[in-house]
């Protein structure tokens, strides 16, 4: 729904047999993520974390982040951490806002709860201005086509081919199928 804000939404419960439209209240959302981000610009000394619970932190993301805090001269501190929960980071009196690698919802839903800001890499990449806001707030985080480094599959985070190496496909495999060669690296 946040990402489809002019596409309607239906739920339909089948125990009541109720079939509903849903709303989100966009503007609400949007109105604290920016103030969410106008505080963090202002912050000093920011604070990075990489979310360990499954495969939600992204380490790409970890580096981009550092480096762009560098570039601007602005101190941070770096946490790892399985659960991100109001009272952990309160820990950190002299961190003045947060971004969180993990899930952009914990942000979106729960940003309020902290008494810093909590911004996803998208909204730390608005408030050091390397990107304008986005009128359609972007949930992008793991979309196959990004729209910037704040996602994991944004083409700065693949790896690279090795130099000169080309695939060559379609080479018939005894037993039938294809199999996949490298030609000019290591496959």
């Amino acid at each position: 729904m946040i990402a489809n804000p002019g596409i309607p939404a239906y739920r339909y419960d089948p125990y009541s047999k109720v079939f509903s439209r849903e709303h989100y209240a966009h503007e609400r959302m949007q109105a604290a993520r920016q103030a969410a981000i106008r505080t963090a610009a202002r912050a000093h000394k920011w604070g990075l974390i990489l979310g360990t619970l499954g495969r939600q932190g992204c380490p790409a993301i970890l580096q981009h982040l550092e480096s762009s805090l560098q570039a601007v001269g602005r101190p941070f501190v770096r946490l790892l951490l399985s659960e991100i929960f109001p009272g952990k980071l309160q820990l950190f009196s002299d961190v003045e806002a947060w971004v969180q690698v993990a899930c952009p919802r914990l942000s979106i839903d729960w940003g309020e709860a902290f008494d810093k800001p909590l911004l996803t890499p998208y909204e730390a990449a608005v408030a050091l201005k390397q990107v304008a806001w986005q009128e359609t707030y972007p949930m992008d985080f793991y979309a196959g086509q990004s729209l910037g480094p704040w996602t994991v599959n944004h083409g700065s985070h693949r790896p690279r081919r090795a130099s000169g190496a080309r695939e060559v496909r379609g080479r018939a495999r005894p037993g039938g199928g294809e199999t996949r060669e490298r030609v000019g690296g290591r496959f």
